[in-house]
């Protein structure tokens, strides 16, 4: 199959919407306002301050005086059947961030009209956080942007829970369900009859104690389930230790601690951008499993949000849903994520490739749901 031919310089001028202009960010470069939306991947300051050393770039599609940045790093497409990955594809995956409601569907479109251009042998565009119906929902319909690109979504779309502050704490419990407040306050209360004079709680936000933290929660986690089985450990080096230095340079890093006796037994890790706590890890030691200390940290850094509620107004619990954010929530929206494949024949096959597999481990997962086989292999799992 012949390459599809690209569009001219002149071809993309006249097109409607095309004076979007797409550039690589220099490492140097500042930025006022710092990002077009609310979330930390808007702003190209901290995409360029979270990089990767070695293969990491940040993109910038601008007009006029706005902007909008895309991250882009070396990756693969994973053909995962039953948790393995049994297959891997090398791409270059440029990520654009939804969670943009101000922005117009014709410029989106126009936008990744250009960056089509700037994808190269192996690239795909990878739209992550794409708010249900937003403009950037709608674009992906748009027949123009699927003549260059194949449109493949990535899992299902999700619940993407959060929790508005109020002025104090008691509001907040006051904006939850009854059984769920009560339920909390249980919780919190038999962790403090069990190990109150015992326990503390610590708040973390300068560089060097951040890494002091990280290397002692990393010999805890490492015992956890998400380290063993799902590669999503917490500890000193690699992309999470990059993105806290970063963040705690720019007065962004906020991590707690809940120890007894001197030692940590649950950690959250996370980051605070225009007046929103992104918390991207949260974990405890599975021997204090019975006293749900996980949950009571989530309980116990909550009052500290509610106490600084003059600039943190919102926790963002990210993707992702469980039955302790169901319990913590009170405000959620529904998110998706996809991958856009460019109309050549290397991207014709991937996304070939990727849909049939999916199709296919998606049916053989909903075959082992209905015989229950999932979730005794979960499980099992667990207990290993």
């Amino acid at each position: 199959m012949a390459r599809a031919p690209k569009s001219s310089p002149a071809e993309e001028a006249a097109a409607p919407v095309a004076d979007w202009r797409v550039r690589t960010v220099r490492p140097d470069e500042s930025f006022s306002p710092p990002g077009p939306g609310p979330m930390m991947e808007h702003d190209p300051e901290w995409l360029l301050a979270i990089r990767h050393p070695g293969h990491g770039e940040v993109l910038l599609a601008e007009k006029d005086e706005r902007y909008l940045p895309i991250q882009v790093h070396d990756g693969a497409l994973s053909f995962v059947l039953g948790g393995i990955a049994v297959r891997r594809i090398d791409i270059r995956r440029h990520v654009l961030t939804g969670n943009l409601p101000d922005w117009s569907r014709e410029d989106l479109i126009a936008i990744l009209r250009s960056l089509r251009g700037h994808l190269g042998r192996n690239g795909v565009v990878f739209l992550i956080g794409v708010v249900e119906n937003e403009p950037l929902w709608q674009a992906l319909q748009d027949p123009e942007l699927r003549c260059n690109y194949r449109v493949l979504q990535s899992g299902a779309t999700d619940a993407r829970r959060t929790i508005r502050l109020g002025a104090d704490f008691d509001e907040y419990l006051a904006s939850i369900p009854r059984n769920h407040r009560k339920d909390l306050k249980r919780r919190e209360n038999r962790f403090e009859r069990e190990f109150g004079g015992q326990s503390e709680v610590r708040v973390l936000t300068g560089q060097d104690e951040i890494k002091r933290f990280l290397e002692e929660v990393a010999p805890v986690s490492r015992r956890t389930y998400q380290s063993r089985l799902l590669k999503l450990g917490v500890g000193p080096g690699g992309a999470l230790e990059r993105q806290l230095v970063a963040a705690a340079n720019r007065g962004q890093a906020r991590c707690y601690g809940l120890y007894v006796d001197g030692e940590v037994i649950a950690w959250r890790i996370g980051f605070l951008f225009k007046g929103r706590y992104f918390s991207h890890h949260v974990g405890f030691d599975p021997d204090y499993a019975a006293w749900t200390p996980g949950l009571v940290l989530h309980i116990k850094s909550i009052r500290d949000f509610a106490s600084l509620n003059i600039w943190v107004e919102e926790i963002d619990l990210l993707h992702g849903d469980n039955p302790a954010k169901r319990k913590l929530a009170n405000a959620m929206r529904r998110e998706g994520k996809f991958y856009l494949f460019p109309r050549t024949w290397r991207g014709t096959a991937q996304y070939l490739a990727l849909k049939w597999f999916n199709a296919v481990s998606d049916g053989l997962t909903g075959i082992a749901s209905r015989l229950g086989i999932r979730e005794w292999a979960r499980k099992r799992l667990r207990q290993r």
